[in-house]
C-alpha cells in the first residue's frame, strides 16, 4: 500500500508544499511537529504572533495532534511515540500534566530541551499512532 498524505482542513497548512500534517502507511500515521498555530491564525503571513502561556500552547498543540489523527482515522489511544520538544525546562510539568488529558495511558516519550521555529513557540510535539485493527 502506498503512502497517503494526511491534512486536515481544521488546522493551518504548513510553511511548504513538501511537508503534510502527517503521512499514513502501512498501518502507522507518522503527524509532524505541531507546534502551538491556531486556525484563526495564519503563521504563513510572515508575522510572528503570541502564542500565549505553555498551558496554552500546549493545549492549542494537542488539539492540532488530534485534528490530525482524526482525519487519519485514529486517536490518541493508539499513539505509540512521542517526542516533546520544549524550549524551557520550566515548562515540563505543566506540559506534561496537559497531555495526560489526551493521553490515557503510558506511551514511549522522549523530551529535549531545544530552541523552535516560530521562536514565539515554547513547545512542539510529534507523534506516531497505529492505525486501529
Amino acid at each position: 500500500m502506498p503512502k497517503q498524505v494526511i491534512n486536515s482542513p481544521k488546522i493551518v497548512r504548513s510553511f511548504t508544499t513538501t511537508t503534510a500534517h502527517a503521512t499514513k502507511a502501512r498501518g502507522f500515521v507518522f503527524v509532524t511537529g505541531q507546534v502551538p498555530n491556531n486556525p484563526k491564525q495564519d503563521p504563513r503571513a510572515g508575522r510572528e504572533y503570541e502564542m500565549g502561556g505553555i498551558e496554552e500552547q500546549i493545549t492549542q498543540v494537542m488539539e492540532n495532534i488530534k485534528a490530525i489523527l482524526d482525519e487519519a482515522g485514529t486517536n490518541f489511544d493508539n499513539v505509540v511515540k512521542r517526542n516533546v520538544y520544549l524550549t524551557h525546562a520550566g515548562d515540563f510539568q505543566i506540559c506534561y500534566k496537559v497531555m495526560e488529558r489526551y493521553f490515557t495511558s503510558g506511551v514511549a516519550s522522549t523530551g529535549v530541551i531545544t530552541g523552535l521555529v516560530p521562536t514565539s513557540a515554547r513547545v512542539e510535539v510529534d507523534v506516531i499512532a497505529a492505525m486501529p485493527d
